[in-house]
């Protein structure tokens, strides 16, 4: 098992023993085989020098962040007012994350929708191969406390630490078996019933594993452990995609009909399962972090509009969508409204983390080998971009 992040929210004051307690967590998960990829923190921006020009702060955190140890850091919510200047905050910055939302009292807010649009056009000039917003979404009706970035904010309570593991790998290998297996087997129906009790089983123990671990560690230090979001989230590796898990139970290629009703199925095993229901517990589907979903893409199996349909009855929305350089403004507003939209009819979390890409056209294979470092293009898988 591997775990994407260990994140921490708090106030100012609480950021040292914060960190301790996120150090001290993830040592004691390595004596038990678990690796934690990143630290993550998630402080309430509102005390942090709040008079001073958004590209100062984000300068301050991210470098306060790092000298404690993190990985990354998030602005969190960033207030309406200063929108204007997050696009440079996210060009003067590497390990700083931000979101926005766009939705308010439970409405579609358009003036936020507008300047969200507005910042993603931008962003993805002022950063190389426009691949800074990578890490900026748009949420709409996303509480606090999500470990997972960019969703991630605190809201200014009592410092907390979750757990955002990749457990898109306990889905592939609990439903392998039905890979290639006919959608008439006699079987099939039973094999498909008994692989989500596996997931739900392995979710079980590995939350209890990290509850025993955790929670002592956090008591502490004064900390709240917040529990896990079991989203299915996934990496590049074939043996860790969503896509993979949810093709050997539908039976078909993503993206074709069946797709919603086993990415439905696997949604309501999480949320059934007997753990602390964090963050979005649903399902992940990001577009270029998924070597099956990026396959897919290549292919032409799905659409845009497939993927808001999916996130109908899963978790997080439209992740990493790797779109055209020349998008308009009007289009990218157009998708942030929808997300928001039916995000506010649902009552339920959404995020859109839209990619326009420099020098990129509809229909092109994206080309992050060139425009990333090396290490950092591994973390993503060529796919092709969406109209």
């Amino acid at each position: 098992m591997e775990l994407r992040t260990i994140t921490v929210g708090m106030r100012e004051k609480d950021w040292q023993r914060a960190a301790d307690a996120a150090h001290a967590v993830r040592e004691c998960l390595a004596a038990e085989g678990v690796v934690v990829q990143t630290l993550r923190s998630t402080p309430t921006v509102d005390g942090f020098n709040s008079c001073a020009d958004l590209v100062s702060v984000a300068c301050g955190l991210e470098e306060r962040a790092l000298d404690l140890g993190f990985d990354y850091v998030t602005l969190g919510v960033v207030q309406r007012e200063r929108l204007d200047q997050l696009a440079d905050a996210m060009a003067a910055t590497q390990a700083l994350f931000a979101s926005v939302s766009l939705t308010a009292h439970d409405n579609v807010d358009e003036a936020a929708i507008q300047q969200m649009a507005c910042m993603t056009h931008e962003l993805a000039r002022k950063v190389p191969g426009g691949v800074g917003n990578l890490r900026v979404a748009a949420l709409a009706q996303v509480p606090s406390g999500s470990p997972f970035f960019p969703a991630s904010w605190h809201d200014g309570g009592a410092p907390w630490l979750a757990i955002g593991p990749e457990a898109a790998a306990l889905a592939w290998r609990a439903t392998r078996s039905l890979a290639g297996l006919s959608l008439g087997h006699p079987d099939r129906p039973r094999m498909v019933v008994a692989a989500l009790q596996d997931v739900a089983a392995e979710i079980v123990r590995y939350d209890a594993l990290f509850t025993r671990v955790a929670q002592p560690i956090c008591a502490r230090y004064g900390i709240t452990y917040a529990g896990c979001d079991w989203s299915l989230a996934p990496h590049p590796h074939p043996e860790r995609s969503i896509a993979g898990a949810i093709e050997a139970l539908s039976g078909v290629p993503f993206g074709a009909w069946g797709t919603l009703s086993a990415v439905r199925a696997l949604t309501a095993m999480i949320r059934g399962c007997a753990v602390t229901q964090l963050g979005f517990s649903g399902i992940m589907l990001p577009v270029v972090e998924d070597a099956g979903l990026a396959k897919r893409a290549l292919e032409g199996c799905y659409t845009l509009r497939d993927l808001l349909a999916f996130s109908t009855v899963c978790g997080t929305g439209l992740d990493t969508i790797p779109l055209a350089a020349d998008v308009s403004i009007d289009t990218l507003a157009g998708i942030y409204r929808e997300v928001a939209s039916v995000a506010t009819t649902l009552k339920k979390p959404l995020t859109a983390r839209l990619m326009p890409l420099a020098g990129h056209a509809v229909g092109e294979k994206t080309r992050f080998a060139e425009i990333l470092p090396p290490a950092l293009a591994s973390f993503f898988c060529e796919a092709k971009i969406l109209a």
